[in-house]
């Protein structure tokens, strides 16, 4: 009479380790960790195209560095190869990081980047997900972005497209337009124009020396500290502006 309780109770036990199993699969982190370093000599080079995947992005302009300097650290699986190529095409320096198609049941690998660039070099960024950073550049600067947060300082005209995440943009000696989906934005000190288009999350905007134009779906927006405003919509959310030293015009 007692084996059908013990099968009971072994099948029980049978399914819990199962469903245990199938959970540390899906939280496991990549297994291997390798470190490389590249370089290219950047003379005659005017721009830095990067093609990046999942991983950290970090570069850094630096005044008369006649190099580019590339620190990746890989983590991966085995098996689980990553692409990492710094090459020169014609007056462009190409960067590529990522990793061929592959299928995990764990946390996808990625590459965490330190690239150093001369603060002169303009750069196009196609960027999969995970942080940017981008500091001490004095150049124009294309990013597209899936998700993940954005910090640029420094740069001449910025021009970002992003899915996701937090944005802040600051010290820009040019025009700055924005196209982002979702998540928090703060852009000051920009000695020219700004122009946003924002799905959702909140907008600070100060002290710019040319004209603010905003399209929102919704989120509340602060301006302070412009030489004019547009809002072309400002979806849901509270709308505040002040110091704005030209013409201001609401069309929602």
């Amino acid at each position: 009479m007692t084996l059908r309780p013990i099968a009971a109770v072994s099948l029980t036990a049978l399914l819990l380790s199962a469903c245990i199993i199938n959970v540390n699969g899906a939280g496991r982190a990549p297994t291997e960790h390798t470190h490389q370093s590249l370089q290219l000599d950047s003379n005659g080079l005017n721009e830095l195209v990067a093609e990046t995947g999942a991983g950290a992005l970090e570069i850094q302009g630096v005044v008369g560095l006649s190099h580019i300097k590339l620190e990746a650290d890989i983590y991966t699986y085995e098996g689980i190869d990553p692409i990492l190529t710094l090459e020169k095409r014609g007056d462009t320096a190409r960067l590529v990081a990522d990793f061929d198609s592959y299928k995990v049941s764990g946390n996808s690998p990625y590459i965490d980047l330190v690239v150093k660039v001369p603060a002169e070099m303009k750069m196009d960024i196609d960027d999969g997900s995970g942080s940017i950073k981008i500091q001490g550049s004095s150049a124009d600067i294309d990013v597209k972005d899936g998700s993940g947060s954005m910090e640029i300082e420094g740069g001449k005209n910025l021009n970002i497209e992003d899915g996701s995440g937090s944005i802040t943009l600051s010290d820009v000696n040019g025009n700055i337009t924005l196209d982002d989906g979702s998540g928090s934005i703060e852009i000051m000190q920009v000695n020219g124009d700004v122009n946003v288009n924002d799905g959702s999350g909140s907008l600070s905007i100060k002290k710019v020396q040319g004209f603010v134009t905003i399209d929102d779906g919704s989120g509340s927006i602060d301006v302070m500290d412009t030489k004019g405003l547009k809002i072309i919509e400002a979806g849901s959310g509270s709308l505040s502006f002040d110091n704005i030293d030209g013409k201001v015009s609401l069309e929602q």
